[in-house]
């Protein structure tokens, strides 16, 4: 069940596994049958981003093969902020004529597109869920996504910033702890909430800051994995949270 400080529209977030998930996924990757090997492309692709401070970015893709040359916008890509080009997307050419970009968006989940091309014909297409075998290279290998995997895990977090007309502390707290439990506090313009967090033996709740306005409260596993459970966010002068996975 999903609970709100009134007044918010809250967006779910994807979860993301942490270093133990991500090296076991690699080497069941590896393992496995149909590694990607990265091609020469056989011609050049140009990202451009336009309105990074914005909800939704412009991303427009210049490619070009031989004579052919090929333009497309997407105009609705919300990316995270703060992140350099290395960082916020990889490029991946599978073959030489065909290529994946992966963005990371502010959830901190990924938005993929392919390029293909057919005869004189070059494309490129939004894809809903791209193969594992290239999400897996990308993610893993690549490593899309590991500068936001390596932000600080804190127990507290607190911030004077301005959203709407409203300048306030915002305060993520973990508090209140039993062998069982955590509370998690949350505070902004004279708005306060408290949620619990079950910890089961063996696991450390932790908040990370995606974004001045946004944070992420999980648990980290003895073997390093992390499991992100709530999000707290501020959005036009307000305050909510959103629970995105259950603990077991």
């Amino acid at each position: 069940m999903y609970k709100s400080i009134p007044g918010l529209m809250l967006v779910m977030l994807a979860a993301c596994a942490g270093p133990g998930a991500e090296e076991k996924a690699r080497k069941n990757y590896h393992e496995g049958e149909g590694p990607v090997t990265p091609a020469t492309p056989a011609g050049t692709l140009r990202v451009n981003i336009e309105g990074r401070e914005k909800d939704t970015s412009k991303v427009t893709f210049f490619w070009t093969v031989d004579s052919l040359k090929y333009e497309k916008s997407f105009n609705d890509l919300p990316l995270m902020q703060n992140l350099a080009d290395t960082s916020l997307y990889k490029v991946l050419w599978d073959a030489p004529n065909s290529v994946w970009i992966g963005f990371i968006k502010p959830n901190r989940d990924t938005r993929y597109y392919h390029g293909k091309q057919d005869g004189n014909s070059l494309r490129i297409l939004w894809v809903p869920s791209p193969p594992e075998r290239i999400y897996n290279y990308i993610e893993k290998d690549m490593g899309l996504g590991d500068a936001i995997r390596n932000f600080e895990k804190v127990t507290r977090y607190a911030k004077s910033i301005q959203s709407g007309q409203i300048i306030a502390e915002f305060v993520v707290d973990l508090r209140n702890a039993t062998p069982e439990k955590v509370g998690v506090y949350m505070e902004f313009g004279g708005v306060r909430r408290e949620v619990e967090l079950p910890t089961p033996a063996g696991t450390k709740p932790y908040i990370m800051a995606v974004a001045e306005d946004h944070c992420v409260v999980g648990l980290e596993m003895e073997d390093g994995e992390t499991e992100d459970i709530y999000e707290v966010k501020v959005m036009n002068g307000r305050i909510g949270y959103k629970q995105i996975k259950t603990v077991k």
